[in-house]
């Protein structure tokens, strides 16, 4: 019975997983999907600052975007690390530090979005840092819309 209504249409494949237990329900269908997409870096010098041009964009286009979303940030060694960004009203933060980036209350983004950042990123320390970015809707108890996981070691 629940294959014949999901197959009519009844009840969207994110509702059919939810019935079975695996995941939430809704319709996200009419959401845009996004990813980030990241200047591939595996190597920076310590005390050399490296330019990453991070770009958040939806990679397939849908009806709608989403409200109030917000890129949390987590650095792993984030003591010897520095991720310094400029925002549109030209104060620099280091997300590294905040955990975040955009205001705290969250900012809209179109069903087309498509902005890249440019991120300053200096190591202080030789070693392994791994840095992730969650995009997260605010208005959805931080679901997880897109992630990145960025991985690079730094050299003397």
């Amino acid at each position: 019975m629940l294959k014949n209504l999901a197959i009519k249409g009844f009840i969207g494949l994110s509702c059919l997983a939810a019935l079975t237990g695996v995941a939430g329900c809704g319709d996200v269908s009419t959401h845009s999907i996004y990813e980030f997409q990241v200047d591939n870096v595996t190597q920076i010098n310590v005390n050399e600052q490296t330019n990453i041009d991070v770009t958040l964009k939806a990679t397939n286009i849908r009806s709608e975007g989403y409200d109030k979303v917000l890129i949390k940030v987590d650095a792993t060694n984030k003591d010897n690390l520095e991720l310094k960004a400029t925002d549109t009203q030209s104060h620099e933060w280091d997300v590294a530090q905040v955990g975040y980036w955009g205001p705290p209350e969250g900012f809209a983004i179109s069903n087309d979005y498509d902005v890249t950042t440019e991120f300053r990123v200096t190591a202080k320390a030789e070693g392994a840092y791994t840095v992730t970015l969650n995009l997260v809707d605010l208005d959805n108890n931080e679901m997880i819309l897109a992630t990145k996981t960025i991985t690079f070691t730094a050299v003397e």
